[in-house]
């Protein structure tokens, strides 16, 4: 759905090139019939980078650079991106993303 995500990648990133590069599905390796996100081929050291997915399956090889977040259907009031917010600030200004990243998955929240 690399429409849908370019969109939202543009929105977010609002003119400031901050979300330069991206990745879609074609980037994904089918394993099993789920589509994996391999972060390895964004950087060798994943220690800044984070995958934001509705889908457990497709950060399973990365599961302490995830935040998992729940699906989007076109609900106007949704906030679940806004409620982030703090948090990706928040990643700015730690080492390893990982350390803040995999207790927040190990609590199973969704936002």
């Amino acid at each position: 759905m690399e429409i849908y995500g370019s969109a939202v990648a543009d929105k977010l990133d609002n003119n400031r090139s901050i979300l330069r590069r991206r990745y879609y599905r074609q980037h994904c390796t089918l394993e099993l019939g789920s589509y994996i996100k391999d972060l390895s081929v964004v950087h060798n050291d994943l220690s800044s980078i984070v995958i934001l997915d509705n889908s457990p399956g497709a950060y399973r090889s990365h599961p302490d650079n995830a935040i998992p977040i729940k699906s989007w259907f076109s609900d106007p009031g949704d906030t679940a991106l806004l409620n982030l917010l703090p948090m990706l600030d928040a990643l700015r200004f730690t080492a390893d993303v990982r350390s803040v990243l995999s207790r927040n998955l190990h609590q199973h929240r969704l936002w």
